[in-house]
């Protein structure tokens, strides 16, 4: 059977592969659709595509046995709970050869490369979840831990935004989200908050820079 597929392709998650292309505007429309539908895979036919600076939204039909994807991804859940994480790892590839968009397997994959400490293939599989689960809080805490492992700093600054965007009672996300502010941002917010400050007299208003380091809704 054919599904409908909605997906928010990310510039941040390809600015190393092929699929960035797309986003720099130096490319015939041709040639971006060509890029996309091979990205999609054989099994999804895209029917509408639109980009901005950041973001690619894509519509597409996508052939699947869904049911039967849905099954064997249980079933890697129950042998990742048991400890039979190769088992698990077969289950899951067999769910994507019968649901390549199941955003379910894809997560499935991700964490178990993670857990398996192979961060590379871990984020392939999170991004393309990404793409298709957006609001999933899970894959978005993943891909911004791996990032931090891989000194991404900005990568993990907007999926932390995207979870307190999601959430904002996250505390874990807000905490994160404050380690990594820029250090001279971090020091005007120490300023401010010192005692010794007035509120009627704040000493760093107009300062050169303050604007652009201070974020647009720092942590409380």
């Amino acid at each position: 059977m054919r599904r409908r597929v909605y997906m928010e392709i990310h510039r941040e998650d390809h600015k190393n592969d092929a699929l960035g292309l797309v986003f720099l505007g130096a490319l015939e429309p041709e040639r971006c659709l060509a890029l996309l539908r091979t990205y999609l895979g054989p099994h999804a036919k895209l029917k509408h595509a639109e980009v901005d600076d950041a973001v690619l939204r894509v519509e597409a039909d996508v052939r699947e046995f869904a049911e039967e994807s849905q099954n064997l991804v249980r079933m890697a859940r129950d042998m990742m709970r048991a400890g039979r994480l190769k088992g698990a790892l077969g289950q899951l590839e067999e769910a994507l050869r019968m649901s390549p968009l199941n955003a379910q397997a894809l997560k499935g994959l991700g964490r178990l490369y993670y857990r398996s400490r192979q961060r590379e293939e871990a984020r392939y599989y999170l991004t393309r979840a990404r793409e298709v689960a957006p609001d999933d809080s899970d894959v978005l805490r993943l891909l911004a831990e791996i990032a931090l492992h891989d000194e991404r700093p900005l990568a993990a600054r907007e999926y932390l935004q995207q979870l307190l965007t999601l959430d904002p009672k996250d505390k874990r996300a807000r905490t994160a989200l404050a380690r990594l502010m820029p250090e001279g941002a971090r020091q005007i917010r120490e300023t401010i908050s010192s005692p010794g400050v007035s509120a009627a007299q704040p000493p760093l208003v107009g300062s050169p820079g303050a604007q652009e380091q201070e974020p647009k809704n720092p942590p409380r």
